[in-house]
């Protein structure tokens, strides 16, 4: 099983960095260099034309496919997900129609949860929208019986497993969408990395668990070495999601310091922040403050609990 160093997605998370970063158009976490463009657990995606795709593994079989169901949606077709163990259905969950012809949806076996005895089907479907999104939703077997784990909507294809540590459990990962248009535009943020796992028929964050740790460092060193090194400093975008990435990589508070030194304080004019976090058409003119760049991120981080 490969884990894959990790690497750009076009769309997801806005991490493209337009005049920073270059992005890959084809896989969020991609393969080396040389390996085959292939999913990286049995998949079912289903094919332009084709009315429904089937995957089988380890007794569990997962189908796919799409149709009208008024009482759900009765102007368009709604992408569904049907797991059968030992040719019974056990589960059946209806995703969010997408309004397209020719819809995108997949669905994957894969050992999430060492919790119980049963490998999960992962599910995901494209909802549309600019940027966004994919539904992604876990089906897991449970003392009782079979539930679908809501795990949420993400920027990009839906195809976020990785078997970060190799440990033959996958992980669910993507980035905190917090930090997109909050200090710049979409395509000009960076953002840390979340990992998300299954205990148990419930949505766990193990973002923060140690033996993650490399993955953070990994994803810290990537943002870094795909950006300008003078430009970064004039990004609060990049600078944002860095200094955040820095933070779960251990190395936050040396960060900072950095941008405290690289950040032309003489050049930002400042923005009226709400101290107590709510939007600032709403705020309380006591609660309202000109902050720079620094401190307003610095408010931003301590609020998204990035400690420094």
């Amino acid at each position: 099983m490969r884990s894959g160093s990790i690497l750009w997605k076009t769309g997801l998370a806005g991490m493209a960095m337009a005049a920073l970063i270059t992005a890959s158009s084809t896989a969020l976490f991609a393969q080396s260099e040389g390996e085959d463009d292939k999913p990286l657990f049995p998949t079912a995606e289903l094919a332009e034309g084709a009315k429904d795709a089937t995957i089988t593994d380890s007794g569990i079989t997962a189908r796919i496919f799409q149709e009208r169901r008024p009482k759900i949606d009765p102007d368009d077709d709604v992408p569904v997900l049907q797991v059968s163990v030992g040719g019974k259905m056990v589960l059946e969950h209806v995703g969010t129609a997408s309004g397209m012809a020719v819809p995108t949806m997949s669905a994957s076996i894969v050992d999430i949860d060492p919790t119980n005895k049963s490998k999960e089907v992962y599910f995901s479907s494209y909802t549309g929208g600019a940027h966004c999104c994919s539904e992604v939703v876990v089906a897991t077997e449970t003392d009782k019986g079979w539930v679908a784990v809501p795990i949420g909507s993400f920027d990009g294809d839906g195809d976020y497993l990785q078997d970060l540590n190799d440990d033959g459990e996958a992980e669910i990962v993507t980035v905190d969408n917090a930090f997109l248009y909050t200090f710049d535009c979409y395509a000009c943020s960076a953002a840390p990395l979340v990992i998300k796992s299954v205990r148990d028929g419930k949505l766990v964050d193990v973002t923060t668990e140690p033996r993650f740790a490399k993955a953070h460092r990994d994803w810290l060193r990537q943002l870094e070495s795909d950006s300008d090194p003078v430009e970064r400093w004039k990004s609060p975008g990049f600078l944002a999601g860095w200094v955040a990435a820095s933070i779960r990589a251990g190395e936050g508070e040396q960060a900072f310091k950095q941008l405290q030194k690289h950040w032309n304080l003489a050049t930002d004019p400042g923005e009226e922040t709400c101290l107590t976090g709510g939007d600032i058409d709403s705020c309380a003119a006591k609660d309202r403050k000109l902050l720079k760049f620094p401190d307003r991120l610095k408010l931003f981080l301590d609020r998204n609990g990035y400690r420094l």
